[in-house]
């Protein structure tokens, strides 16, 4: 079976982590024995009227900068028009079967004109949680509708983005499939010190403030003026326009001792700080998705989130604790009980929860059958 995939997003020259989970569902797909093809025509690393064509891991890929005009609004038009002679172009080249759209906005939309002259399925998954905002004009509102109400399925990372999605008033055939995490890059490492814990954060330290940093730090502090018997230290991984404001206030708490501000890293680095951790933290007001709990899961390591979304898909009482957001004493109480009953946490158990939910396997096999009823209808 040969899978079109039209992506808004991709890692590129410009950045290796954009889109990086769509890369990763594309290689689940040729893991099971699918034939993906990708097309990323917003490719702002190229050159405008070019399309390049290379083999990237095992994929064939297609790039093209369809969207490079000053005037937002015109370039827009002239990018769907361009991207549907594109998408036509490789279907003919690659005898497809289904296409897969990543993201609606604007993928999604382009994949939707196609499909209006042509026989050939398609399916959405929605990965944005700034819907809200883009469909506010009427003609975005309008495309978002005519999209997916005329795809096979539309596919969400969550229930919680799915229930948003309906919320907002859009109609359509809904999925659930999660993203994938490679659980090959990582290890589980065994705690030698029962009185020591490195708690680890990974996340953006932006002026939305969406991953609850604010809200850890005072949190953190209360627990280690409380649980004097423990040396507690809290690792922060990431970097934004908040983090000297992070900072300060770990010193305003007297804390700063306590808490490492490690800055951005590679992601091949991330199975290193989650080796060397003894628990993860994901603090969010918002998540449509969560992949770093899933990470951390697969290094083995139990997981302490807020009630924001995406979690509350991913965490049970055997894989980690959930607390309400935006709540400073709800977090400082997930990290006393995280301390006081960690050897209650199995890491196998909870490494195996990855293997069977969101491993290339796991994630490709969900998709091929997906496919597969639709093929058949």
């Amino acid at each position: 079976m040969n899978v079109l995939i039209v992506t808004s997003w991709y890692p590129n020259d410009k950045s290796q982590i954009a889109g990086v989970f769509i890369k990763e569902q594309a290689k689940a797909l040729l893991t099971v024995g699918l034939n993906p093809i990708v097309l990323f025509p917003y490719d702002g690393s190229i050159g405008k009227k070019q399309l390049k064509y290379n083999i990237e891991d095992g994929i064939p890929t297609y790039r093209a900068n369809t969207d490079y005009m000053k005037n937002s609004f015109i370039s827009k038009g002239n990018s769907l028009i361009k991207t549907k002679k594109l998408i036509k172009k490789v279907v003919i080249k690659e005898d497809i079967d289904i296409i897969h759209s990543h993201v609606c906005y604007p993928s999604g939309f382009a994949v939707y004109f196609y499909s209006i002259s042509s026989k050939i399925p398609y399916v959405i998954t929605e990965h944005m949680s700034t819907i809200y905002n883009f469909q506010k004009k009427f003609y975005n509102r309008l495309l978002f509708k005519k999209s997916y109400k005329n795809a096979r399925r539309v596919i969400t990372v969550s229930s919680f983005l799915r229930d948003e999605l309906k919320n907002m008033g859009f109609r359509f055939n809904s999925e659930i499939i999660p993203n994938v995490v490679d659980a090959a890059d990582y290890e589980i490492s065994k705690k030698s010190d029962k009185n020591s814990f490195n708690i680890l954060f990974i996340g953006r330290m932006d002026d939305d403030e969406v991953k609850g940093i604010k809200y850890l730090i005072p949190a953190f502090a209360n627990a280690v003026n409380k649980n004097k018997e423990y040396d507690l230290k809290l690792t922060l991984v990431g970097d934004g326009a908040k983090r000297s404001e992070y900072e300060k206030l770990s010193k305003d708490c007297g804390i700063e001792n306590n808490c490492e501000f490690v800055g951005r890293v590679l992601k091949k680095s991330i199975p290193y700080y989650i080796s060397n951790c003894d628990f993860l933290v994901l603090p969010s007001i918002k998540e449509t998705f969560g992949s770093v709990l899933i990470e951390a899961m697969a290094g083995g390591k139990p997981i302490l989130a807020t009630n924001c979304g995406g979690p509350n898909d991913i965490v049970n009482n055997k894989v980690g604790i959930l607390v309400e957001k935006e709540n400073v004493n709800a977090l400082e109480k997930g990290i006393a009980d995280m301390i006081q009953h960690y050897d209650e946490f199995d890491s196998d158990y909870i490494r195996n929860e990855v293997h069977n939910k969101y491993s290339y396997e796991a994630v490709g096999n969900k998709l091929k059958n997906l496919y597969l009823n639709i093929l058949e209808k």
